[in-house]
């Protein structure tokens, strides 16, 4: 049995905890993103630490002894309260100031409106003191195995819905480490014209991965890529193969998409282009796959569906559907019968898409 104890941070005051902001760990595995708190929230729990209200209990992993992670070393790792402890650093460091609505309520006449930490510090020192001096609860969590650290910190994220993707980094294994690895490839941090909220980006490799490793278009819908996640604790060969096909077919795409590419606003379309150039490297199609043919492919289908709305000639029953199913971008069906579609303009034998049946 995994050994899991949990106790208490000593001396958690705000300037303590700031003089050892080197020696924590704000982004391990299982973390959200970070800036997810907007400014009138910062301001608020700033407001709230000055007027002495309770503030929720923050959760540190422990490392003892110290652990080492990219040449740094690190005593303690955050588990939960990221947003919370980056907030109070950022308003020390001078980052925002406090809100314009602000009341200290023991001495409403004091006026806070807009000081930063250090106009605080020289206006009022007492209140700087006060706020140094503010004991945060911790709990430490002190434990070896990383699972139930990560098990723990989707709980408690409960209370706030976690998104699919943002609970999948967490479950651990090797399938996170690579979707991670992968999203710093230029095709998402330059190409994309979306930014990882939320881990949009992960969710995206998660499904290159589960693509690549099964060479065919399924269902990539939150259960399978949980499954997909799951079924990879470990590294093997299977996965180790899915990763570099994985690059190889980015690579080629970043070649091809220009930076912020309008072309892939849309995540069901980013999926289809993926598979066309998985495609075609498969199957080394002689013609090269072009922007200029997928934007082409996106101004007709734009005018059949304008033609169909205003009644005015035969609309292409086929890209009709095309955009029905994109209404539904996580399903084999209509991953499938989209490709068949995109295939057939942009592809190496352009004609009348040949739809897969059901049971393809």
């Amino acid at each position: 049995m995994s050994d899991f104890r949990l106790g208490t941070i000593p001396s958690s005051s705000i300037l303590h905890l700031y003089s050892l902001r080197d020696s924590i760990w704000f982004d391990p595995p299982y973390q959200r993103a970070s800036d997810v708190w907007p400014p009138e929230k910062r301001r608020l729990l700033i407001d709230s630490i000055l007027n002495g209200y309770d503030v929720p209990k923050l959760y540190f992993h422990e490392f003892f002894p110290a652990k080492v992670i990219g040449g740094k070393k690190y005593k303690y790792a955050i588990v939960d309260g990221k947003q919370r402890l980056e907030t109070i650093f950022k308003f020390i460091e001078g980052k925002f100031a406090l809100s314009e609505d602000i009341e200290f309520i023991a001495e409403p006449t004091r006026k806070l409106a807009g000081l930063t930490y250090a106009e605080l510090a020289r206006e009022y020192p007492d209140l700087k003191t006060r706020f140094d001096g503010f004991s945060l609860p911790i709990i430490s969590i002190l434990t070896e195995d990383t699972e139930l650290i990560e098990d723990m910190f989707s709980r408690l994220n409960e209370a706030v819905p976690l998104s699919a993707a943002e609970k999948r980094n967490a479950l651990g294994g090797v399938v996170p480490i690579m979707v991670r690895d992968m999203s710093r490839h230029t095709f998402f941090t330059a190409k994309l014209p979306f930014e990882n909220r939320r881990y949009r980006h992960f969710d995206l490799a998660t499904k290159f991965l589960l693509l690549s490793e099964k060479d065919h278009l399924i269902d990539t819908k939150k259960r399978q890529l949980d499954e997909f996640v799951k079924s990879h604790r470990e590294d093997n060969e299977l996965i180790t193969l899915a990763t570099a096909k994985a690059v190889a077919v980015l690579d080629a795409m970043a070649a091809v998409f220009v930076d912020d590419d309008p072309l892939l606003r849309s995540v069901g379309s980013v999926t289809i282009y993926y598979y066309l150039f998985m495609d075609a490297i498969n199957n080394e199609w002689k013609s090269p796959i072009t922007r200029s043919a997928l934007d082409k492919f996106e101004q007709i289908r734009l005018k059949n569906r304008a033609d169909a709305e205003q009644e005015m000639g035969t609309p292409d029953f086929h890209l009709l559907e095309y955009d029905r199913f994109a209404q539904s971008p996580n399903d084999a069906v209509a991953l499938r019968y989209r490709y068949a579609v995109l295939r057939a303009h942009v592809g190496p034998e352009k004609g009348r898409p040949t739809i897969p049946s059901d049971e393809d």
